[in-house]
């Protein structure tokens, strides 16, 4: 399906871009609102979910769920 190629290479294309900010965030420099970080994550787990529900298994790779959670991991240590 090339439904699942579109949206892998979106995946790829948003993690990516948040490696900046989760390298700042693992060097302390600053946090991320956790909300904002734990409600995208678990909305990513379900988006996830639903791809493999429907055999989309590139689109179902973590990518950017994984990041999200490292950043709302990161963010919260941070800020305690």
């Amino acid at each position: 399906m090339w439904q699942d190629f579109i949206l892998t290479g979106a995946n790829l294309i948003f993690g990516f871009l948040l490696i900046p900010q989760l390298k700042d965030v693992i060097t302390n420099k600053q946090s991320l609102n956790l909300h904002t970080c734990g409600f995208t994550f678990f909305g990513l787990c379900i988006v996830n979910v639903t791809m493999v529900t429907l055999k989309l298994w590139l689109a179902a790779i973590p990518i950017c769920t994984v990041i999200w959670g490292l950043l709302w991991f990161y963010s919260w240590r941070n800020q305690k």
